[in-house]
Formats: structure tokens, C-alpha cells, sequence
């Protein structure tokens, strides 16, 4: 049964199906403007703690007010707000905390952002939100009735799918099955975007890479012109090389991204300038690299804008990578297990992602093969064309990173991690090689001769988890 079926009376008025609507509309009943504007913004998400506060002060107070007029840019927003009361599960308790004004925990509010929106204590789950924390914000099929819906209530010459909450990047426990699971038989995600509302003895589950891009390709939407990831994690070339299709620019974070929305409010207020998705980025990264350094922020997130089209050019290169990796081995085997140990940082403990430019360059280093350095120049200059902006705070004059630049990660675990188990019906060897990446590049082939695993802390010392 579609999601927005199981319920008879929804978020606008008390009888009607989810209807994008303003405070006007919900009292009126009048059916939703037509105006066709240049840009939509979908916004879908879930983040709980101090980032409900934070997309209602950063975010709704400070565009709501902008948004005037319909033919520019019109924003739609699905958000679940988190829980307000710690979770226990299998003898594990979660904490919770809960800052939310404008609707209770566990609501679900959905409509159209612009100035006539309500926005004042409990006003946005009272005009246009529902108490329903079963919701399953990480299903796909929630995910697709939502495109549909802003399709429909909210047209637009083009599409921008922002996701905001908790990513995790490519997780070898469910990023697997590509195929939808049966009812009740999902395991254990990272992924795309957690639902705090479905926790496990392990965490919670989440909407995986493969889940976001069927319920893209399966919706009215099949393809945005941006897909923006507001969220940990997701700027690695395994979750990349599944979801690059679905858009033509990605605007991702390969770090722990420690942001309060400006790059979604500043992205906005550039939209609204008339320029297009790459160019209004590109101005967007600026303000918001500049503002922080007004206040002398040391990190505000860690974000690329990809050209998808470049993007899939880095496949081959990355190959020959892997090829000459695998080679050098028997005979460089102490060099590069030395690099690996001592000079490659780790982004992000749990899987081992680390920065790919830097990996190459640093193996070219240490071997001091011709070959592999003119692989990881080549890697460089593809790089460089893929990555049309970068707003990478750890470059502030105010931050205490070591390492200046930025490129996207990839998982760099050894020989005996990557056989290990992975979860209770598969092996990570198997969850990785499931990858359009591995199957692009083989690159799962030169982690499983790899002796060595990267052990050092990421360099910007930032250990949050957004």
C-alpha cells in the first residue's frame, strides 16, 4: 500500500492527502498554486539532538522570509523530528536530547516553505504535521511518495534533492542486497540517512545507496539537477559510484560534517539570483567560507560540488591504480605497508575511508615508481575537472588540520578485514565487491592482497557525527 495511503486524515486540513500548502491554503481548502518556478528543492530528512533546533533557526526563520516568489525557487519539506527521551534497546541506551520549537518529537511535518509559513511554537506540526514515528523515513518507498508529491503540488523547470540528517557513507553490513528485501527481513544500515526512530542493538537503521537511487529512478523525479547531501560521510567513491547517476552535480562531504545550514541557506538565497546550480554553489561555498571565518570558525563541514559527468571519468584511472597497486606489491610490499601505517590518515575509523588523492600520491612516494606517479597525476587532473567547488573549512586560516586539501575518500581496509564477516548472511569481500565501484575499478582486489591498514586519526581532529 503507497505510504501516504495508510493515513485518512494527513498533514494539511483533516481530509485531504498531503497537499503542499501555506497557512492560507490549510484554512481555505483553495488547491495549491501552479506557478512554475526555475528551481524545487526537495528537502527530506531526519537528524534528532541539537539538528532539529538547527534546520528550524538556520534554516526555515531565515529563508522562509525570502521565499516571495513562486517562479523562482519554491522549497518542499518532509522532516521527522528526532526522539525527546533516551532509548534502550537490547540493554544499549541511547541518548537523546531534544530542541525542536515548532513541532513535538516524533511528528512529521510536510509543506511547502515560503514567507506566509507559520512559524512560531508548535506551529508547524500543528498546521501541517502528524504524530508518526513509525514513519520509515528510511523505506524507499516513503522516499519516492515524496517526490511524487512535491512533483505534483510543486512544479518546477528543475529539481534539487536535499537530504539533511545523519549519512554514514557505503557500510559493508547492508549497503548489499540491491534488490528491495522482503517485509521485516531488513538488516543493519549506515548508509544515506538514519531514522533514530527504528533503532537496533547496533544503531539505526538507515536508507541505504541503493534504496536512495531506486526510489529516485522509480519516482516522477527519475533525475535532479543537484542532489545535495547534508550529512556525514558521503563524499566516498563507493556511495558516489552508485547514486552519480541520479543527477547531474552531487554536493557531498567527505568528512564529519560539522554545519548549521548555511550552505542550504546560503544555496537558496543564490537560486533566487537567477543563476544555475553549479554557479550559485560555487557563490554559495564562498559566502559560507567566508562568514566563518568572520567568527573565526576552525570547521564549518567538509563539502564538494562533482560534475557527474566527470565524475565516472575517474573510474578507468582509479583502475589503473588498483592494476599498478597489485603489481608493485610482491616487491614494494614493506614500502607501501610502512606508507599505509605511518603517513595515510583515516577519515572515518569504523570503515577506514581515507582520502583518495592523497592515498595515490603517497603510494607514488613511497614506491618511487614512474609509473604510478604519472596514475596519480592523471587521478589529479580528473579531479580537478570533477571538483567544480570546494568549501573545505579545514583550509581556514583558524583550523588546526594539517593536510590543506581535499579530494573524495575510498575504503582502504586490509587483507584479513576485508575477508572478514561482515554480517550474519555475508562477508565484507562480498558486500564490497557488490559495488559498482569495485566493479569499475576492481579495486576490492588490491585490498585483499593488502596487508597493511591505515591507523592514524583524521587530521582536523574532528570526531563529531553529523
Amino acid at each position: 500500500m503507497k505510504l501516504w495511503m495508510l493515513a485518512a486524515i494527513l498533514l494539511c486540513g483533516t481530509t485531504v492527502l498531503l497537499t503542499s500548502c501555506s497557512k492560507d491554503d490549510s484554512s481555505s481548502g483553495d488547491t495549491p498554486s501552479i506557478t512554475k518556478a526555475k528551481y524545487g528543492i526537495i528537502i527530506y530528512g531526519n537528524a534528532g539532538g541539537k539538528m532539529d533546533g538547527l534546520i528550524e533557526e538556520n534554516f526555515f526563520d531565515k529563508v522562509a522570509p525570502l521565499l516571495t516568489d513562486p517562479s523562482k525557487v519554491r522549497v518542499g519539506v518532509c522532516y521527522k523530528y528526532g526522539r525527546d527521551k533516551d532509548n534502550t534497546v537490547g540493554g544499549h541506551t541511547f541518548k537523546h536530547t531534544f530542541n525542536g520549537k515548532y513541532a513535538n518529537a516524533g511528528q512529521v511535518v510536510m509543506f511547502e516553505l515560503n514567507a506566509e509559513t507559520p512559524l512560531s511554537e508548535g506551529s508547524l506540526g500543528k498546521n501541517y504535521g502528524k504524530d508518526w514515528p513509525e514513519m520509515r523515513m528510511y523505506d524507499e518507498e516513503t522516499l519516492t511518495e515524496v517526490i511524487n508529491h512535491f512533483k505534483e503540488t510543486m512544479p518546477a523547470e528543475k529539481y534539487i534533492m536535499l537530504i539533511y540528517g545523519h549519512g554514514g557513507g557505503w557500510d559493508q553490513l547492508n549497503d548489499y542486497v540491491r534488490e528491495a528485501p522482503e517485509p521485516g527481513a531488513r538488516g543493519f544500515t549506515r548508509g544515506v540517512l538514519y531514522d533514530e526512530w527504528s533503532e537496533t542493538v547496533i544503531g539505526s537503521d538507515a536508507l541505504s545507496m541503493y534504496e536512495f537511487r531506486r526510489a529516485v529512478e522509480k519516482s516522477q523525479i527519475p533525475h535532479f539537477d543537484g542532489v545535495f547531501m547534508h550529512s556525514c560521510l558521503m563524499g566516498n567513491m563507493e556511495s558516489l559510484a552508485d547514486l552519480y547517476p541520479i543527477s547531474d552535480y552531487t554536493i557531498s562531504c567527505m568528512h564529519s560534517l560539522n554545519s548549521g545550514c548555511e550552505s542550504m541557506r546560503s544555496l537558496v538565497k543564490e537560486l533566487l539570483k537567477g543563476t544555475d546550480f553549479p554557479t550559485s554553489t560555487k557563490a554559495a561555498f564562498k559566502d559560507c567560507y567566508d562568514e566563518a571565518n568572520k567568527v573565526h570558525a576552525s570547521c564549518n563541514g567538509d563539502m564538494n560540488l562533482l560534475d557527474n559527468k566527470e565524475f565516472e571519468k575517474l573510474f578507468p584511472i582509479c583502475k589503473k591504480l588498483s592494476s599498478r597497486l597489485q603489481a608493485l606489491y610482491p616487491d614494494k610490499k614493506a614500502e607501501i605497508n610502512k606508507a599505509i601505517e605511518n603517513d595515510i590518515y583515516v577519515v572515518d575509523p569504523d570503515i577506514i575511508f581515507v582520502d583518495l588523492q592523497y592515498y595515490a600520491d603517497q603510494m607514488a612516494k613511497a614506491t618511487g615508481d614512474a609509473e604510478l606517479k604519472t596514475i596519480a597525476d592523471e587521478l589529479k587532473a580528473q579531479m580537478d575537472k570533477t571538483i567544480l567547488a570546494a568549501n573545505h573549512y579545514y583550509n581556514s586560516p583558524y583550523a588546526k588540520g594539517i593536510k590543506p586539501d581535499f579530494s573524495l575518500s575510498v575504503v582502504a581496509v586490509d587483507h584479513k578485514t576485508y575477508i572478514g564477516e561482515a554480517g550474519l548472511t555475508h562477508s565484507f569481500q562480498t558486500a564490497y565487491e557488490y559495488t559498482n565501484f569495485h566493479k569499475q575499478t576492481g579495486w576490492g582486489d588490491w585490498l585483499n592482497i593488502l596487508e597493511a591498514k591505515p591507523t592514524k586519526n583524521n587530521p582536523a581532529g574532528d570526531k563529531s557525527s553529523d
